[in-house]
Order: structure tokens, then sequence, then C-alpha cells
């Protein structure tokens, strides 16, 4: 059964669902955070399907294999959620994504029965798309040597990414976690293709910022697995979807502790002030779009202090992300 459709994608919860088709061009991975590597291999499939006739699919897994394998010790943060995967995949114009649990159970698979039940049986590859380093089955013992012979065995085709595309896969989410993770957005957003969005539910926080002049949000993370970026002020963008519809506002937002009022050992926290904007946003889902970061988190000598600093920040932001709307869209 499909999870849901977006436009002419249908999107499958596991092996099971999919329905038997014809002719099958197929590829595997995490794609976390679906950068423009991951775009160009993609984009490159589904137009070499349109050609021949035969319908784009792609196996991605939840949870990630690290966690999986390595549990909390995998330090693994991710650039999404599986809901923000989930639409960013569906987005480049696939016929079919599927969505694999991935488990101890499934780790174990052999190469050559990771062929035959999920590439054959499962998916009904008549091409599989991979990369020069594409390693396969339990302790990614599978290369793409043994997947050609398994091809000639079964009769799909193992289709090498061409070398354009290959240059294209140097992005990495690795590269991506590091420059969010030193606060550098331009530089994500760079191999991104679009600024980072982090999801979050908004709390009760305890109103200081109201008495401030500065009214916030306060927000835990949707998903505990999802990168948060370094500790910073940052001009953000905030988006709320509904059934409805979707509204966006400009604003701000402090990430990390707040040393001015918390004491050492308070937790860091994620807040947004909105400009222009003072909606009922309590228990709502909120993206908040990462576009600039403005300074570090700092301690001032009481509220009047901070109130002034917190002026010229909102100030920044809006210039900065008033230049973010002037420029030209890839």
């Amino acid at each position: 059964m499909a999870l849901s459709t977006f436009d002419t994608v249908n999107v499958h919860r596991g092996l099971p669902h999919f329905p038997k088709g014809t002719r099958r061009i197929v590829t595997t991975g995490t794609f976390d955070g679906v950068h423009l590597g991951h775009r160009a291999l993609l984009d490159w499939m589904v137009q070499k399907a349109a050609t021949e006739n035969a319908e784009s699919v792609v196996l991605t897994f939840n949870p990630h294999p690290r966690q999986v394998l390595f549990g909390e010790d995998s330090g693994l943060k991710l650039l999404q959620t599986l809901d923000q995967r989930i639409l960013s995949l569906a987005e480049t114009g696939l016929d079919h994504l599927v969505v694999q649990p991935f488990d101890r159970t499934f780790s174990r698979l052999k190469p050559t029965d990771f062929v035959r039940n999920v590439l054959v049986d499962g998916l009904g590859s008549t091409s599989v798309v991979v990369g020069h380093d594409h390693r396969f089955g339990a302790g990614r013992e599978g290369d793409v040597e043994l997947l050609r012979d398994c091809g000639e065995a079964y009769g799909f085709d193992v289709v090498h990414i061409p070398a354009q595309i290959e240059d294209e896969l140097t992005v990495s989410s690795t590269k991506i976690r590091q420059r969010l993770l030193a606060g550098d957005c331009g530089g994500a957003r760079l191999l991104l293709g679009r600024s980072y969005a982090w999801t979050g539910k908004v709390i009760h926080g305890d109103g200081r910022g109201r008495t401030l002049g500065f009214p916030t949000a306060n927000l835990l993370p949707m998903d505990t697995h999802q990168l948060t970026p370094g500790a910073g002020v940052y001009a953000v963008r905030v988006r709320q979807e509904d059934a409805h519809d979707t509204t966006v506002w400009n604003g701000m937002a402090h990430l990390g502790h707040r040393p001015t009022f918390d004491d050492e050992n308070a937790l860091p926290t994620l807040e947004v002030h909105l400009f222009d904007a003072s909606p009922d946003l309590y228990a709502s889902t909120l993206s908040i779009q990462f576009e600039h970061r403005l300074r570090d988190v700092q301690k001032f000598n009481g509220a009047e202090a901070l109130v002034a600093q917190l002026k010229l920040d909102a100030d920044r932001a809006r210039t900065h992300l008033k230049q973010r709307n002037e420029e030209p869209r890839r």
C-alpha cells in the first residue's frame, strides 16, 4: 500500500507493498539531505527512465543503517527527518519511492540474497544504477563486479553513473553537517541546493522574551536525531504548514544556552522570534530555515543591554533576509 502520493510519485512502506511492474530502473541509498549530488544522480536517472519508457525507482532505508548497527554510539545526526526526506525525494519526479524498514535482520542479508530478495523479487529491477564504489549486503561485502555477475544471472543491467555525475557526488552529507555545525549556513546551502530546514514542535517557555519586547516560540525537535546547527543567533525563515495553507514568516532564532539569565547547567534551547507577527503557535510544528548566522551566544550585563543587542540583531536579520529574497534562485 502506498504511504501517500506526491503528484506522479508513489511512496510505499516496504517491499511487500511494492507492485509488480515491467521495466524498472532502480537505485538504492540513504539519501540523507537529498543534496545536489543526490539530485544530479536522481535527475539523470529520471531522464534515462523517461527515454527508455521505464519506471524510475528509489529504495531508501529507515532508520539509517548506521543507527541500527551502532545505536547511539554512531553519533550520527541526520540532515532531514523521514518526512522531509520523503518529500525531497518525491519532488525529483521519481515514479516510485520505497521506504524500507531497516533492522538487524535486514542488515544480515548476504549480497547475493540482497540482489535476489530485494533488487529482483522485491523491486523487479531491469536496470540497477550504481557508482564505481557501490557496496551492498551484510558487511558491505558486495561490489560492482558481483552485481554485474548477478545481473547476468537474473537478467538485469548494471548501469554505471556517468563521470560528470560521479563528480557531483563529491558533495556529501558529511561536508554539509560540518558546515552547519560551524554555523556556515551559506556554505551548507551551496551543497544542499536550498537552505537547511530543522523541524520542531512549539512548547511553553518561561515568557521572558515577551517581557523584553521580543516574544519567542520555544521548540523541541520532532526527531532527536536531526542535526541542530552550531550555537548562535540566526536570521531564519519560519514555515508552518497545515492541511489548507502554508504560512512563512521572517524572524531570528537564538540557539544554545541563555547565559544572561540561566545558570551554566541549563539545557540549550531553540527560540524563534517572528518579525511583524505574533500568532498563537503553541503545539504547532514549525520548519526553521537557517539563512545566516548573525553572532555568537553572548552574556549581557542585564536585560537593557540584551534588548539593545536584540534590536541590532533584528535589523541585521531583516537585511540578510531581504538580500536572500533578491538572490537569483537556482
